[in-house]
């Protein structure tokens, strides 16, 4: 005889058993006396098992429900933030603006202070420090997100085994040359008559070239001399620059000041407070200079692209010149071969003498007409942002209703998306540095990494704002309209508030990194949530 098992047994006292088992099992007990005494014994524990599980339902007292729905009313909220913008407005007008202008007075402006801060400070000196401790940073970050994505997806022996062949097979391999002589120290000197035979990339608080480097010159320092010879390109971000050699290739200079009395090949591209090109000075193409002050007494045999707070032409420019700025003076030592454009608030001076191919077109700019313009501009920006930001967030909540309300839930509890916003950025800032020098020296891939970043910091704003108007308007229903009103409201919020400044910008960094952090969360619960298997 066949007997029935303690699951069937069980799924016949749930009624879960179809009716023929049903009825199979039910002539069976009648038969068969160690199958019934099975199936009364599993009635009998059944029974004191649902009995211990359940409790008599206890009301709760009413002062405990009240004291946990207290909540401020809505218009507290709106009294709050309308006290707190006012003395955000009082604080400015009458204590950090005028603070401000006497600083700017003294000769401590934003470009000098900055100057200062980076490049003649210690926290210059520590640059390199920072730069190695961000990539290590980030080198660890995605080697635990790529273990954890290996170990997720394949079974733990498979994922073991994977890494354990990558490591075995990083250690096999043979070491490939340096794609580049990497030095550093505090004062770095290539001597005349020495030759490296490779790019060269200097990090240090004083750099000298004098020999030759048959390749690229990559420099972090704080001053950098070349008076021998570069095939490549030189590309620094330095405090001072000074390039008395031969440079066969691009010049590209982020720097406080630089001085060039050598060659250059090709091109320049320079990004500084002053510029002087001396006489002896000679590009072999084009330049593009933004500057404070720019003394340009050498050659530039193409075009040149000039921003200037003040331009001082003494020299020959080859081929066309487009100068923007606060003031120009035409020596009448100066050539100009090509057609010359001039845009500024005042006519340039030109020295009787200056050989120019033709008149110099000139664009007087009106500043009071430029600000008003300008002011316009800025609130029309504005309005354009604000809706569009808005009608963003409608098509998050429309499209992605679960990731929407994941995320929006992530941000309710501030402190860990603030946390994990940060951890972002500092593992990006690595990131987002490599590619806007990608961006300078030309690389596309350099705007592909600085994009990369965009749409999460775009939609950050858009959950902090729903959490603002959560607060004021009271928690939302779950309710699309209701939503997308307190949507409205948060992110109009936090658009006034971000126009003030200083404390715009202090508030908007806040909601980048809050936002940031939320979205990271709520894609990190969305794809746990799908990744989840289904119940058959």
């Amino acid at each position: 005889m066949i007997h029935f098992d303690e699951m069937a047994c069980l799924l016949y006292l749930e009624g879960q058993l179809d009716a023929a088992r049903s009825r199979e099992l039910a002539a069976h007990v009648e038969e068969c006396a160690p199958c019934r005494e099975l199936l009364h014994a599993l009635e009998s524990e059944t029974t004191l098992l649902s009995s211990a599980l359940t409790e008599e339902n206890e009301s709760i007292p009413a002062r405990l429900l009240g004291e946990h729905t207290r909540r401020l009313p809505a218009w507290a909220w709106t009294l709050a933030f309308g006290v707190f913008a006012a003395g955000v407005y009082w604080l400015w007008i009458d204590g950090i603006g005028p603070l401000f202008d006497q600083f700017s007075s003294a000769g401590f402006g934003g470009t000098d202070l900055f100057s200062m801060i980076v490049f003649s400070g210690a926290f210059w000196e520590g640059w390199s420090d920072i730069m190695d401790a961000i990539q290590i940073g980030v080198v660890v970050l995605l080697a635990i997100v790529a273990i954890e994505w290996i170990r997720r997806r394949l079974r733990r022996s498979a994922a073991i085994a994977v890494v354990v062949s990558a490591l075995l097979l990083a250690v096999a391999l043979p070491q490939r040359a340096s794609a580049a002589d990497v030095r550093r120290g505090r004062a770095i000197l290539i001597p005349a008559g020495d030759v490296v035979h490779n790019d060269l990339v200097v990090i240090g608080p004083s750099v000298r070239i004098d020999g030759t480097v048959e390749g690229d010159v990559i420099a972090f320092t704080r001053s950098l001399t070349v008076t021998g010879h570069v095939t490549g390109d030189v590309i620094a971000f330095a405090g001072g620059v000074a390039i008395d050699g031969n440079v066969d290739g691009n010049v590209r200079v982020m720097s406080h000041s630089m001085i060039l009395e050598g060659t250059t090949g090709k091109n320049i591209s320079v990004i500084a407070n002053t510029l002087e090109l001396t006489s002896k000075g000679n590009v072999g193409g084009e330049a593009i200079v933004l500057a404070t002050d720019a003394d340009l007494d050498g050659k530039i045999q193409r075009d040149l692209l000039g921003l200037f707070g003040r331009g001082d032409l003494e020299g020959l420019i080859g081929g066309e010149a487009w100068i923007r700025g606060g003031s120009l003076e035409v020596a009448s030592t100066a050539e100009i071969r090509g057609p010359a454009t001039y845009e500024g608030p005042q006519q340039p001076i030109v020295e009787a003498g200056a050989k120019l191919a033709s008149p110099i077109r000139t664009e007087i700019t009106q500043g009071m007409r430029r600000t008003r313009m300008t002011t316009a501009r800025t609130a029309v920006r504005a309005v354009f942002g604000y809706a569009a930001l808005l009608a963003v967030g409608i098509l998050l909540l429309l499209i992605f209703p679960g990731f929407f309300r994941a995320t929006l839930r992530e941000a309710g509890s501030i402190g860990l998306p603030i946390g994990v916003g940060a951890l972002a950025l500092i593992s990006g800032g690595f990131l987002l540095v490599l590619g806007v020098l990608l961006l300078f020296v030309g690389v596309g891939a350099g705007m592909a990494s600085v994009m990369a970043y965009a749409p999460v910091l775009y939609v950050a704003h858009i959950f902090v704002g729903v959490w603002l108007g959560n607060r004021i308007r009271g928690e939302s229903p779950d309710n699309t309209s209701a939503i997308i009103g307190r949507m409205a409201l948060g992110l109009l919020i936090l658009r006034v508030v971000e126009l003030v400044p200083v404390v715009g910008w202090l508030v908007w960094l806040a909601v980048v990194l809050w936002g940031t952090g939320a979205v990271l969360m709520g894609f990190y619960r969305t794809s746990r949530l799908q990744s989840a298997p289904v119940p058959a």
